[in-house]
Protein backbone atom coordinates (compact mmCIF):
# COMPACT_ATOMS: atom_id res chain seq x y z
CA UNK A 1 0.00 0.00 0.00
CA UNK A 2 2.83 2.39 0.85
CA UNK A 3 4.44 1.68 -2.52
CA UNK A 4 1.26 2.72 -4.36
CA UNK A 5 0.96 5.95 -2.40
CA UNK A 6 4.60 6.85 -3.05
CA UNK A 7 4.19 6.10 -6.76
CA UNK A 8 1.14 8.36 -6.90
CA UNK A 9 3.14 11.15 -5.27
CA UNK A 10 6.07 10.78 -7.67
CA UNK A 11 3.81 10.50 -10.68
CA UNK A 12 2.04 13.75 -9.86
CA UNK A 13 5.39 15.54 -9.42
CA UNK A 14 6.21 14.53 -12.99
CA UNK A 15 2.78 15.74 -14.09
CA UNK A 16 3.23 19.11 -12.42
CA UNK A 17 6.60 19.54 -14.10
CA UNK A 18 4.99 18.70 -17.43
CA UNK A 19 2.27 21.25 -16.67
CA UNK A 20 4.90 23.94 -16.20
CA UNK A 21 6.32 23.06 -19.60
CA UNK A 22 2.81 22.92 -21.09
CA UNK A 23 2.26 26.59 -20.23
CA UNK A 24 5.05 27.61 -22.60
CA UNK A 25 3.95 25.08 -25.23
CA UNK A 26 0.36 26.37 -25.18
CA UNK A 27 1.52 29.97 -25.55
CA UNK A 28 3.58 28.89 -28.56
CA UNK A 29 0.70 26.91 -30.08
CA UNK A 30 -1.71 29.80 -29.66
CA UNK A 31 0.81 32.21 -31.22
CA UNK A 32 1.31 29.98 -34.26
CA UNK A 33 -2.39 29.25 -34.78
CA UNK A 34 -3.66 32.78 -34.26
CA UNK A 35 -0.87 35.04 -35.49
CA UNK A 36 0.84 32.99 -38.20
CA UNK A 37 -2.07 30.93 -39.58
CA UNK A 38 -4.66 33.68 -38.97
CA UNK A 39 -7.13 31.33 -37.27
CA UNK A 40 -9.82 32.71 -34.93
CA UNK A 41 -9.58 36.20 -36.39
CA UNK A 42 -5.85 36.66 -35.87
CA UNK A 43 -6.14 39.21 -33.05
CA UNK A 44 -4.46 39.38 -29.63
CA UNK A 45 -7.63 38.60 -27.67
CA UNK A 46 -8.15 35.33 -29.54
CA UNK A 47 -4.55 34.35 -28.84
CA UNK A 48 -4.95 34.98 -25.10
CA UNK A 49 -8.25 33.09 -24.91
CA UNK A 50 -6.79 30.10 -26.77
CA UNK A 51 -3.70 30.02 -24.52
CA UNK A 52 -5.84 30.24 -21.36
CA UNK A 53 -8.12 27.50 -22.69
CA UNK A 54 -5.21 25.17 -23.42
CA UNK A 55 -3.71 25.78 -19.96
CA UNK A 56 -7.08 25.36 -18.20
CA UNK A 57 -7.77 22.14 -20.11
CA UNK A 58 -4.48 20.64 -19.02
CA UNK A 59 -5.03 21.76 -15.44
CA UNK A 60 -8.46 20.11 -15.46
CA UNK A 61 -6.83 16.91 -16.71
CA UNK A 62 -4.32 16.98 -13.83
CA UNK A 63 -7.07 17.46 -11.25
CA UNK A 64 -9.12 14.62 -12.75
CA UNK A 65 -6.07 12.35 -12.83
CA UNK A 66 -5.18 13.09 -9.20
CA UNK A 67 -8.74 12.32 -8.08
CA UNK A 68 -8.77 9.11 -10.13
CA UNK A 69 -5.44 7.91 -8.75
CA UNK A 70 -6.58 8.69 -5.23
CA UNK A 71 -9.77 6.66 -5.76
CA UNK A 72 -7.85 3.74 -7.28
CA UNK A 73 -5.46 3.66 -4.31
CA UNK A 74 -8.30 2.36 -2.12
CA UNK A 75 -8.59 -0.89 -4.13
Amino acid sequence: MLYIVSMIFLFTLIDYAAFGLWIFISIGISYILVRKLKLFGGNNTSQKILAIGLIAGHLLYLVWKKIWLYAVSFF
